[in-house]
């Protein structure tokens, strides 16, 4: 060997390992461009790991060989390789340092495989496995240490001593004289049983002798941790973790016990934290991986319990209360944090009953401890539940909302904080139904806030304010809007820190949101408060995050602000905050440039077409913005360095390869700009069409963050040049478009929004995005009819989304066999998760558009379906009847008279209506029975008395929370529906047969069930039927004429309601509008105005001397 070449690479290499060495660049440079190109470097390399007496540089010389194995080990001859190969493996079994034994063992592995795979060194495995049955412990540990790290490069060389090293590690793994010889032949085994599934077939001997292994492994895992051996036991556990991937060959029935070994561990106190974490984090990996055989056991309660139990252990009650970083809260890792985070995993992936039932039910006996810690952690479950169980969380607002208050009113900090966090994420997920409580959250909260000795309860108890103020209803913030303006900008005064501030501004943009056109005399003095946030926009340099969010933070507020006082009174402030927006969209802040695009947004809102003058500057930050790459190389050397990666492992690639979540989001801001700015400037737009569809359609092939809303953004295109092109929505013809309706470069946009939509659909597996694709293609149908999935009779498109529904609603779509376990049985009945049972209401909504897109045609296409939609009827989980029966009922109002199933469609309701337990899918069944009787071109009087007699049962349940306790999950909404459901399905069928139905009972019973609180189109029927008794001047209806007038009198006062709603509330708020519509035609109600007209003449009166009747028929 040349002395003075391993001389300079020794000294080369010494410039590395010496701390705060000027010369590491230089070193790292000659190592790369001189050093590493010549063969003769690896046995340099190998000479220095086995000879020098520097451990650090013999620890850099065997990472720098394996290195260069792959690049010069062929070139070296054999002699030189035959002595590095016996020189190497007697240093490993004699070097009496372990490290030194390990560098030497890695070494070895790396030669070995390149060896393997060409056919040579053919005794090294022999060898090996010789060794590690000898009597010396050290050689087993080491000779174990070589093979594990042999397989540890998954070589398929070794698939030919697979049977030999199960027998070996099935008895090295009870090493009685080394625990560390145990674990690295527990993690010796993980790498065997991917050899086993890289076999084309799976040797079933082999799959059950690893099988039959398991339990030797988890002796091990519970060795290490009597062992307090942390490390292993995180080594041991990243097996466990490995095995939730395998074929259930080789996991046997093994996946539940490891989940309640876990499970043991996890609220074990006696156990290191950090192992007790591993424990919680491989059920979580397990509820990603196992889902189904976790459901199917019915695991979901007993991890619920144990997360509730670890969740309310002792935590450090100071770091709570004095830690501002929500960002290093989500990163810490103790027990607690962790299991609230494993309830949250888990109430998104099991259904209600496995986790938010169980927490629901928990509630009195936690909130009632003497122990603040259960208080606390009872409070943070429901937090976390309501994100994967909205619906459900609701149902049980009976027992939520009064805990919430308790926590509120509690005397431990600890469990005041967790209280407002919980009302800060009920207000996120359910909105307005949380809202309704202003009464008792806004005092306490104020309170809170006054009182508070804690700067993050301050800052929670205002952000649970900021998200009541954005929901609370708009006639119930009037009473407090002064008080509460004042407060918050006294609160603005008291505060330096740009934080609070943050929570602060973002308040009195809710308070405006909240009260719309009631805000314009706060709103000058808001921006006298907020403007000194946003001066000199384009100045970012030596602002905090704090300070620069709070600026993003006023931007956004203050265009909330513009919608809610609309544009008249915001125009002396609108062309300098656009023209900051820009300034800020500019900056090399992605946060700023976020919220400028939220301004821009917002503002398209306000002014509509009168923004148009803006699009030429904002679009091209918009498109820059859409173009960013979220993917980052993050390398910072020269060339050279950048040209040696090429050589580089995969391990080291990935690691220096991430995406950047934070322009995922600013992109999906610009986005959303971009889908207002399209329907806000309308014909405007249209010369930046094009751009746009072509940078949106490769953000859906390739973004990581945006596909979702990059899909809705080109539909919101779609919509905004159709209406350019004057079309108005819902007046499209009805039936298979022969031809085309809208002219060809509308047509033309449409087809690329549709394209891509239908090859995602066949091709995707993430389920939220099959959720959009379905959502988008329901809106569009049902507002723009069936040129959005067919056109001039081609209905390849259309007849790929019915095969795409119909594999959603049998379960077997690519979204909903990805996780399945080919071991499990598939379930039909099986609980759904509620966002499964989103993609089922997504599917069942397309049909619905398509029914009334297509009338009478859409016969022809439901015939294949039709088996499916009704077969969900008889489905175990509520959710899935209550979804089909309802859209089985809109599909029966879609086709109304041309309906040929209508005979088939009404047994399969009434079965329903007659036998169902759960109230929603009772009520579902009411509105399409009703229908199903309206349109049916038979004679239906046979089945009247058994609908009839079930409908009463509803009617005449007098007190609804005893209709209620038969379904424990029936909301007030629930209610309310189910009572309009039955009332306009009597309705209707009296209108069909009068003769048939007992007028003295039913009239009584259905006027005692008016005004209604939801369901207003159940109006229709009704107004007809009343309308009708009046003219046959019968004496049941003329008698309850002072309490019609009464039911026509609140019914009027919701409709102006609305309508003071529609012209005062904050522009986009009530985006469901229509469905507060009391009157379905302005013919209906032309005809009700007649009638009240007729009463007043006729009943000396009545109606003239009602203060909300009398202006109606003046």
């Amino acid at each position: 060997m040349d002395q003075q070449f391993l001389s300079q690479l020794e000294q080369t290499l010494s410039a590395i390992v010496q701390p705060n060495s000027a010369g590491l660049k230089e070193a790292t440079k000659a190592l790369q461009t001189t050093f590493y190109k010549q063969p003769q470097t690896l046995p340099a390399l190998i000479h220095i790991l086995q000879n020098n007496n520097d451990d650090a540089l013999k620890q850099l010389a065997g990472v720098e060989t394996r290195k260069l194995i792959t690049k010069h080990w062929d070139a070296l001859d054999a002699a030189t390789k035959t002595q590095i190969k016996a020189s190497l493996l007697q240093t490993a079994f004699t070097e009496p340092k372990e490290i030194i034994r390990h560098s030497s063992a890695r070494v070895i592995a790396a030669i070995g495989n390149q060896e393997l795979e060409s056919g040579q060194w053919p005794d090294l495995v022999p060898s090996l496995i010789q060794a590690a049955a000898s009597d010396d412990a050290q050689s087993r540990q080491t000779a174990v240490f070589i093979l594990l790290s042999l397989l540890e490069d998954f070589n398929t060389a070794l698939t030919v001593y697979i049977d030999d090293l199960l027998n070996l590690f099935s008895q090295t793994i009870n090493d009685t004289a080394s625990l560390e010889t145990r674990s690295l032949s527990a993690q010796a085994l993980n790498n065997v049983s991917a050899l086993i599934e890289e076999q084309e077939n799976i040797d079933s001997n082999q799959a059950a002798k690893f099988a039959g292994l398991i339990p030797s492994v988890v002796n091990v895992l519970d060795a290490v941790i009597k062992a307090d051996d942390t490390t292993n036991a995180k080594l041991i556990y990243n097996c466990l973790n490995d095995f939730l991937l395998l074929d259930s060959q080789l996991t046997g029935n093994a996946i539940p016990d490891l989940i309640k070994l876990s499970l043991q561990i996890a609220v074990n106190d006696q156990i290191d934290e950090d192992v007790r974490v591993f424990g919680i984090q491989f059920i979580i990996s397990a509820l990603s991986y196992r889902k189904s055989k976790i459901i199917q056991g019915k695991l979901g309660p007993e991890i619920t319990l144990t997360a509730l139990r670890v969740a309310a252990s002792e935590i450090d009650v100071e770091d709570e209360l004095n830690n501002e970083d929500e960002a290093g809260e989500n990163e810490e890792n103790t027990p607690s944090l962790a299991a609230v985070r494993l309830l949250a995993f888990a109430a998104s992936e099991l259904p209600p009953s496995q986790v938010a039932a169980v927490i629901s039910e928990h509630i009195p006996a936690m909130l009632q401890s003497s122990n603040p810690f259960e208080r606390r952690a009872i409070l943070l479950a429901i937090s976390v539940a309501v994100g994967g169980s909205p619906d459900y969380i609701l149902s049980q607002f009976d027992k939520i909302i009064p805990a919430t208050i308790t926590g509120l009113k509690d005397s431990e900090p600890i469990v005041q904080l967790a209280a407002l966090k919980c009302v800060h994420q009920l207000t996120v997920e359910l909105q307005d139904e949380v809202a309704k409580f202003h009464a008792d959250y806004l005092p306490l909260i104020i309170s809170i806030i006054d009182s508070a000795k804690f700067v993050v309860i301050y800052h929670y108890a205002t952000v649970a304010l900021d998200g009541l103020l954005e929901f609370i209803s708009f006639d119930a913030i009037a009473e407090y809007l002064e008080p509460l303006m004042n407060k918050l900008f006294h609160m603005l005064e008291s505060n330096q820190s740009s934080k609070l501030r943050c929570a602060v501004v973002s308040a009195i943009g809710s308070a405006a949101f909240a009260s719309g056109t009631a805000f314009i005399p706060y709103f000058k003095t808001s921006v006298q408060y907020l403007e000194q946030f946003i001066q000199n926009c384009g100045q970012i340099e030596g602002m905090s995050d704090d300070d620069i969010e709070l600026r993003a933070m006023t931007f956004e507020n203050i265009s909330t602000m513009a919608r809610a006082v609309r544009s008249d009174t915001f125009a002396e402030f609108a062309e300098p905050l656009v023209n900051s927006a820009y300034e800020a969209i500019k900056t090399e802040s992605a946060r700023l440039r976020e919220s400028g695009y939220a301004f821009i947004a917002n503002l398209a809102k306000v002014y509509g077409e009168n923004f148009a003058p803006f699009l030429a500057t904002i679009l091209p930050e918009i498109f820059k913005t859409l173009e960013l790459e979220e993917y980052q190389f993050n390398f910072d050397g020269d060339e050279e360095e950048l040209a040696a990666l090429t050589e580089a492992s995969e391990e080291d690639l990935q690691s220096k390869f991430t995406v950047n979540t934070g322009i995922s989001y600013e992109k999906e801001v610009a986005a959303a700009a971009l889908s207002e700015l399209a329907i806000g400037t309308k014909e405007h737009f249209l010369p930046y069409v094009e751009k746009s569809l072509e940078i949106l359609n490769k953000q859906v092939d390739e973004s990581y963050g945006l596909r979702e809303t990059a899909l809705n953004t080109i539909w919101n295109v779609v919509k905004a040049v159709l209406l350019a092109s004057k079309f108005v929505e819902e007046t499209y013809p009805k039936g298979l478009p022969a031809a085309s309706y809208v002219d060809d470069s509308v047509l033309m946009v449409i087809k690329n929004a549709r394209e891509i939509c239908i090859q995602n659909l066949v091709e995707e597996f993430e389920t939220t995005m099959i959720i959009t694709i379905l959502e988008d293609f329901a809106n569009m149908i049902k507002k723009f009819g069936a040129i959005i999935i067919m056109d001039n009779g081609d209905a390849s498109a259309l007849e790929t989304l019915l095969v795409q529904v119909a594999s959603v609603l049998k379960g077997t779509h690519a979204c909903q066999t990805i996780d399945l376990e080919e071991d499990v049985p598939k379930d039909e009945d099986m609980d759904a998760s509620e966002t499964e049972a989103t993609l089922q209401d997504v599917a069942l909504e397309v049909l619905v558009s398509l029914s009334h897109a297509l009338a009478g045609d859409f016969a022809k296409v439901f015939e294949s379906l039709k088996p499916t939609v009704l077969g969900l009827f008889q489905a175990k989980s509520k959710n899935k009847r209550s979804s089909a029966v309802g859209a089985a009922s809109e599909l029966a109002l879609g086709m109304k008279e041309h309906n040929p199933f209508i005979q088939e469609m009404l047994e399969a309701l009434v079965i329903r209506l007659t036998t169902d337990k759960s109230l929603e899918v009772r009520g579902n069944a009411a509105y399409g029975v009703g229908l199903l009787c309206q349109y049916a071109p038979f004679d239906v009087s046979a089945v009247y008395e058994p609908i009839l007699k079930a409908l009463y049962q509803i009617l005449n349940t007098a007190d609804q929370k005893a209709l209620a306790a038969e379904d424990d999950e029936a909301t007030r909404e629930i209610v309310d529906r189910a009572y309009s459901n039955v009332s306009g399905c009597v309705g209707r069928m009296i209108l069909k047969h009068e003769n048939l139905v007992p007028l003295d009972q039913t009239i009584p019973a259905i006027l005692s069930h008016l005004p209604f609180q939801t369901g207003y189109e159940e109006y229709t029927p009704i107004f007809e039927l009343i309308m009708k008794l009046y003219q046959e001047n019968n004496a049941i209806i003329t008698k309850e004429t002072p309490r019609v007038v009464e039911i026509f009198a609140a019914i009027f006062t919701k409709e102006n309601e609305r309508i003071k709603l529609e012209q005062e509330s904050t522009l986009g708020r009530e985006e469901n509008m229509e469905r507060l519509r009391q009157f379905q035609t302005d013919e209906i109600k032309l005809r009700v105005v007649e009638l009240l007209k007729f009463l007043n003449s006729n009943y000396d009166g009545i109606v003239a001397a009602n203060a909300v009747l009398a202006p109606v028929i003046a």
